[in-house]
């Protein structure tokens, strides 16, 4: 396709966005420097791979079209190039064009082919790497265009992975794209090597309804999952031929099971008074949204504008919209919408799609009055009206693909590394602003998962993590001891301040640094270096990938190199972890058990069946010693609950825990099906709310304890009622029956599963 463009066989298989009446080029932004810079330094040169003729940058080689070979060879007269370079700069070709390209590239083909015979090629290639102007001639004669890296925001004509300039769009919503993209999947399907599927960013689908029925249609039994990220109350369309998601929300939701919202008004006091930065999320989210689609974004905005445009000028009533202030309404408009995305297509807009529609143009209305109420009541109709015409309609896709790029680097890649309230709350899925769930709430969703989605995948940690789950699980007790978080907090940025060595301090990333080293410790400097790089350029505050700051970088290396250099602080910090260290284990235990429990089907990522302390990638990726767990749960087969617990630092409580489970799954398949449904069960007495319990059908319960880290063990009167028969605990075979008291139930073992005797 870069060869040919739009002559090319696959042209029509890639999501170009060239402007109308233009000739078909591609802009790849992917010089390290800007173009001209890049030829005066030798970093562009051209070298014959299997007979043709490709340019090199670095590691990246692109082929040249047969147009520039005539260049190249010093033969531009040559009828076959002539006529070549004559059909390239066509808008659009037609069949007698294609037919032409087609016999002039033979012939091209033929005189390539001689002049590498000849030793022809190799020498007009090694005259380029001293004439500059030729190789500029030469490039100038491409389907594609070379530009600095810094400008694929603003030049970018084809839609990329999010912002990722290496990983074009197809458009599989074309049935000879799907085709083709999908022959080695149905080949695998057909051969029963595969039984399920992992659709990541179903978002940046044009449809994604009619991909996944495609997509259903190989696969009619088997398992598909969505990597969907849904907002707090938002649903997955009931219409979509799938088994659910790949359980970001489940993650959301158990993570904020160990958070004290009761204590969230201290934590947010602590937060402001250190760093002096405003706790309002949703002003945050939308300056950083907006700075995306001002940067990397930019280029697909304005296409976007102008087709808006081209739309009003079509009707008389909404000829005369203001093009500024209709490019600015969009714009306000992509920043307020509350979800990644809405799915209207051209005969077809949802409720609750229309209903967030008409709310984000109002939020975008409000406090705009220096934009015409007309325009945004254009917008209003065209985004909610019944039916679309084709440009409308063509409108609406492109923007809809556009607004998951822009919630994801806004706010997972901006904002979730500027808001550190608390961090574990920063989660792929999750809302930053929210902390702590109550027991209900959990309840009715995995009641609705129960109803609807009874094969969801349950995830606890994923390979985009922003912390692993023992992290968060260990920085949410900070909820539940905000006073002496604070004075912790306080007392280290004192003992710290010579670690500054002469540098304006960053309280926003100092407040970051000491919850990571809670969260991760221990941890050595090097990764935990590393990561405070990743995440004050994802922060894009004082530094960046696109402008790194190499004198504020060396300034937070510094401070992370004296911090580890400094005893006291070291000594302070591990008196501050260590009475965290249990109860975050028992909320992973607990974590790990609701997971297996649950309506659905649980998701364990590499090294996560021990205590894994990983940060965001590449921290996450780090190889695992699988020989060491393969070791661990031979050992765990004969083992007690009482055997494990004397072995809590080496992460044999969480794989015993696992391995029991996936047995009792695979004994017990009928109590973990679909039929078997999620029943809350409430405790009563003083300590109620720290004690979740849940029945699965008739025969599971499942119950852990909350905030143990200010529970102490004093339970009190609590206790919870259990349903008529004979149970026992499947970690501890204790027998029980009628009702349970906390202390003697998690005795043994922190969290606990009851079966039902004779079930």
């Amino acid at each position: 396709m870069l060869a040919h463009g739009p002559f090319s066989e696959f042209a029509e298989y890639f999501d170009f966005r060239n402007q109308p009446r233009q000739s078909f080029r591609v802009h790849l932004c992917s010089l390290a420097r800007p173009y001209g810079a890049a030829i005066e330094a030798g970093e562009l040169t051209i070298e014959v791979t299997q007979g043709r003729p490709r340019v090199r940058h670095y590691e990246n080689t692109w082929p040249l079209g047969p147009a520039s070979w005539g260049n190249l060879l010093s033969a531009s007269a040559v009828s076959c190039f002539s006529e070549l370079e004559r059909l390239r700069v066509i808008e659009e070709p037609d069949e007698q064009d294609r037919i032409a390209y087609a016999r002039h590239t033979a012939q091209a083909e033929d005189a390539l082919a001689d002049a590498l015979r000849q030793g022809q090629l190799q020498d007009a290639v090694d005259r380029t790497r001293g004439d500059k102007e030729l190789l500029d001639a030469v490039l100038q004669r491409q389907f594609y265009v070379l530009h600095g890296w810094k400008l694929a925001g603003e030049l970018g004509n084809y839609r990329r992975f999010f912002d990722i300039g290496t990983l074009s769009g197809i458009r599989t919503e074309l049935p000879a794209v799907f085709e083709a993209t999908h022959a080695r999947i149905e080949a695998m399907i057909a051969l029963d090597e595969i039984d399920g599927v992992r659709v990541d960013h179903p978002d940046g689908l044009r449809e994604p309804l009619e991909y996944f029925k495609r997509l259903r249609a190989l696969l009619p039994k088997g398992r598909i999952y969505v990597e969907k990220i849904l907002e707090n109350d938002e649903r997955l369309k009931d219409d979509w031929p799938i088994d659910g998601t790949v359980g970001y929300e489940f993650l959301a939701k158990v993570n904020r099971l160990w958070m004290d919202d009761q204590r969230a008004g201290v934590l947010t006091a602590t937060y402001s008074d250190f760093t002096g930065h405003p706790v309002n999320f949703a002003a945050l989210v939308r300056e950083k949204k907006r700075a995306i689609v001002e940067s990397t974004f930019s280029g697909d905005h304005e296409r976007l504008a102008e087709a808006a445009l081209k739309i009003a000028r079509a009707e008389r009533q909404t000829r005369d919209l203001s093009p500024r202030d209709l490019r600015e309404a969009l714009a306000r408009l992509s920043i307020a919408l509350p979800i990644y995305r809405t799915y209207r297509t051209l005969n077809t807009v949802h409720d609750d799609d229309k209903r967030i529609l008409t709310e984000a143009v109002q939020r975008a209305r409000i406090g705009s009055p220096e934009i015409d109420a007309a325009t945004f009541d254009f917008l209003a109709t065209l985004f909610t009206k019944s039916r679309l015409n084709e440009a409308e309609a063509d409108f609406v896709a492109k923007w809809q693909q556009l607004t998951p790029a822009v919630m994801a680097k806004g706010v997972e890649d901006t904002t979730f590394y500027c808001f550190d309230r608390l961090v574990s709350c920063n989660e792929v899925g999750s809302q930053a602003s929210l902390i702590g769930i109550s027991a209900d709430k959990f309840h009715e969703f995995c009641h609705s998962l129960s109803d609807r989605w009874p094969n969801n995948l349950l995830a606890t940690s994923t390979h985009d993590n922003k912390r692993s789950e023992d992290v968060r699980t260990r920085i949410s007790i900070l909820s539940e001891i905000p006073e002496r978080w604070a004075e912790g907090l306080h007392q280290w940025s004192k003992l710290n301040a010579a670690a500054w060595q002469n540098h304006a301090p960053d309280r926003h990333a100092e407040y970051l640094l000491y919850q990571t080293l809670i969260g991760a410790w221990p941890i050595d400097r090097e990764r935990c270096w590393r990561y405070m790089l990743k995440a004050c350029r994802e922060a894009k505050i004082n530094t960046s990938w696109h402008e790194p700051n190499n004198a504020y970088e060396e300034s937070i290396r510094g401070f992370v190199d004296g911090v580890f250099q400094t005893p006291e602080f070291i000594a302070s910090l591990e008196r501050f972890v260590d009475p965290l260290i249990l109860p975050g284990r028992i909320n992973s235990l607990a974590q790990t058990l609701i997971k297996m429990v649950a309506p659905g089907v649980p998701d364990f990522y590499q090294g996560t069946e021990l205590w894994d302390l990983s940060l965001v990638d590449p921290d996450n990726r780090r190889p695992v010693d699988f020989g060491l767990r393969a070791a661990l749960v031979r050992r765990a087969r004969t083992m007690s609950a009482v055997d494990v617990l004397a072995e809590w630092d080496s992460g044999l409580p969480k794989l015993w825990l696992t391995a029991r489970l996936l047995a009792i799954r695979h004994e017990r398949a009928q109590d973990f099906s679909d039929q078997s449904k999620y029943q809350p069960l409430v405790a009563q007495g003083t300590h109620l709310g720290r004690l979740l319990a849940f029945r699965r059908g008739e025969n599971l319960i499942a119950v852990v304890p909350r905030f143990t880290m200010t529970l102490g063990g004093e339970w009190g009167d609590t206790r919870l009622p259990l349903p008529g028969g004979v149970w026992r605990n499947c970690f501890t075979d204790a027998v029980l029956q009628r009702e349970v008291i906390p202390d003697a139930l998690f005795n043994s073992f922190p969290v606990a599963l009851l079966i039902r005797e004779g079930a």
